[in-house]
């Protein structure tokens, strides 16, 4: 292959001098995404509201070479969403790339074990955190005519599941959410898109859903899996994708 046309594939993936915000950065998939997106050229920002697992996440990708700062947030405060984006700006300028990926599961909860406050609590969380993010950012993407916002959602929000209706609905709503941003931001090359992962190994994975699922498929998961689709979504590659949802789950659900 001739070098300037391999240089330009490899430059169609890149995210060199892009400014990436990622919730949830201190575990799993926001973890991998955090480690992808550096490994790629992106200036991260990496957000978490675990303290120790957040700085893990910003030693691993120092030490390979990598430009991050770690920020802690709970994604349910809106002053400390502000702040956050405000610091975000003050470092660097502008914020090309938001990941929503901080969440937190239900743990299994039949429907008669989900009290208001429970289900409250997940909405409060798996959607209204989302919401608060690109509440914040969205000023900034729209002023430069340019963004790329990757929700995370769950196979769940799309198939369902069997139990935690909590999880389900917010995250449901976290697709709907993207669909109607996607159109209401197309005209300002705002990009908008929903990840909605399968079985994945991180903590959140129930342990009793692994061996039905290897009945099924050759293997679990992994978070560079789920990194990987995001990254694409978060770069130019994917300037023509917006209010889709792509689902990497090995054939768990298929249309």
């Amino acid at each position: 292959m001739d070098e300037s046309i391999k240089k330009s594939i490899y430059d169609f993936f890149s995210l060199k001098d892009k400014v990436a915000v990622i919730t949830g950065a201190g575990n799993g998939i926001g973890k991998a995404t955090a480690k992808m997106m550096a490994e790629l050229g992106a200036a991260v920002i990496a957000c978490d509201i675990e303290k120790e697992p957040l700085k893990q996440t910003m030693l691993e990708i120092i030490e390979a070479g990598g430009s991050v700062e770690a920020l802690t947030c709970d994604i349910t405060q809106p002053v400390q969403v502000k702040s956050v984006i405000e610091q975000v700006q003050d470092m660097h300028g502008t914020i090309h790339i938001l990941v929503n990926n901080g969440a937190t599961m239900g743990g299994g909860k039949t429907v008669e074990k989900v009290d208001e406050s429970e289900f409250n609590r997940l909405i409060d969380v798996n959607l209204r955190g989302v919401y608060r993010f690109i509440y914040e950012v969205l000023p900034i993407m729209r002023k430069q005519q340019y963004g790329k916002i990757v929700n995370v959602s769950s196979v769940a929000a799309i198939a369902g599941d069997m139990t935690d209706i909590h999880y389900s609905a917010a995250k449901g709503g976290v697709i709907s959410m993207s669909k109607t941003l996607a159109k209401e931001l197309a005209q300002e090359k705002i990009n908008v898109n929903v990840v909605a992962p399968g079985l994945i190994k991180t903590r959140m994975m129930h342990e009793w859903e692994i061996e039905p699922a290897l009945k099924r498929f050759h293997r679990i998961g992994e978070p560079e899996d789920v990194a990987a689709t995001i990254c694409f979504l978060a770069s130019d590659a994917a300037s023509y994708f917006s209010g889709q949802v792509l689902s990497p789950n090995g054939g768990e659900y298929m249309v």
